[in-house]
């Protein structure tokens, strides 16, 4: 973590699914923020630290969608999204 920057986590239990690496159901939600600018969220497996990076997203709900698969998107390389 850069100075100045502050993380704030937030288990997400039945929102995200869980993690398409280890199987762990302990996934959270990641805040980060720095001073001067935006604050960025992700998602991140507490078991093995599988990540969507959490400086990618302006809000929550990107984060989380993309953890889970999105719309358009993969669950990693799972065949079913489901």
């Amino acid at each position: 973590m850069a100075n100045g920057e502050v993380c704030k986590a937030t288990a997400l239990h039945d929102v995200a699914r869980e993690c398409p690496f280890c199987g762990g159901r302990k996934v959270y939600l990641a805040e980060t923020r720095a001073e001067g600018r935006a604050t960025r969220y992700g998602v991140r497996c507490a078991s093995c630290s599988a990540s969507v990076e959490s400086g990618r997203f302006r809000h929550p709900w990107e984060a989380i969608d993309a953890w889970n698969g999105g719309k358009r998107g993969r669950y990693c390389d799972r065949k079913d999204a489901d």
